[in-house]
């Protein structure tokens, strides 16, 4: 997964905090292309002024969803206050202030944002180690150097608080926060855990395996092809799919039980929520090596 920090006018963050809006629009005068490495999902943090420091912090966050051009009238039929003014008068305005040549541009790239929580005070990028350019103008960014630095901002903010008035109009921000936690974590694990070992035709039996799951709620882990997970309460479950052929039985058995073992360790020392996760193998209906597997997965220690 990647996480940006995103440069936000401080009065349209807190429009949106106090409507509490969580699924919003955000406006760029730009009207090309979106991020080149930013997919729906990732992490939009905003980047903005605070109430009590004249200083920037992240004062919130949201899941990415996409990207498209639109004209001022399309974007306020679309989305209307969700642009994060009252009136399509004043994003008029806001757009011409911001616009070198006080000219509201034809075309804009609008970025759909959704999940939006908002924290009760800024996380200031050198409490968790990162250095930001003051004269940041867009965006930047966060984990391409240090891939936990999203964790520990997501950390910290939950120790802050998120804000109570949003969080009494959005949709279980807490659980928002656990699943963003668990879905960094385990993508930091995913992506050290080494590459997928599995022949084309084993490949294809696994997409069958996993697709009931995907139907049921889990997720596909970012950083691994087919590894799956799903948060029940404190409760991480992490589904690992098992094909093989009678040539390569042995391997693949030796990879599986590899990987969970991975998943248990690295789960400990990152700090997984709900301490290491529960596994579940997915075989075919006849696999033999299912009850063996099983076990191995949930009752074998380290």
């Amino acid at each position: 997964m990647s996480s940006i920090a995103y440069v936000t006018d401080q009065q349209m963050i807190e429009y949106h905090r106090l409507c509490g809006n969580s699924d919003v629009n955000f406006w760029r005068l730009s009207s090309r292309a979106g991020f080149s490495d930013f997919r729906r999902g990732d992490l939009l943090f905003f980047y903005a002024y605070g109430h009590t420091r004249r200083k920037k912090g992240f004062v919130g966050y949201a899941h990415y969803e996409g990207s498209t051009r639109l004209s001022l009238d399309e974007m306020w039929k679309r989305y209307g206050t969700r642009n994060g003014y009252a009136t399509k008068k004043r994003l008029k305005e806001a757009i011409e202030l911001a616009a070198r040549d006080g000219e509201v541009p034809e075309m804009m790239n609008c970025l759909h944002l959704s999940d939006c929580v908002y924290f009760s005070s800024p996380v200031y990028p050198q409490d968790v180690g990162l250095t930001i350019n003051e004269k940041l103008e867009s965006y930047t960014y966060l984990d391409k150097k240090d891939p936990s630095v999203t964790v520990r901002i997501l950390r910290m903010a939950e120790d802050i608080g998120i804000d109570n008035w949003s969080a009494s109009q959005n949709f279980e921000p807490d659980t928002i926060f656990l699943l963003d936690e668990v879905r960094q974590v385990l993508n930091l694990i995913a992506r050290d855990a080494g590459k997928d070992t599995h022949t084309p035709s084993e490949k294809r039996r696994i997409r069958k395996l996993i697709k009931p799951l995907l139907e049921e709620g889990y997720e596909v882990i970012r950083g691994s092809e087919y590894d799956l997970f799903r948060v029940n309460g404190e409760t991480v479950t992490v589904a690992l799919p098992f094909a093989a052929q009678n040539n390569d039985r042995a391997e693949q058995i030796q990879y599986i039980l590899g990987r969970m073992t991975f998943y248990r360790l690295m789960s400990m020392r990152l700090g997984l929520r709900g301490g290491m996760p529960q596994f579940e193998i997915l075989v075919e209906e006849q696999e033999e090596q299912k009850e063996f597997l099983l076990n191995a997965a949930n009752h074998v220690g380290i």
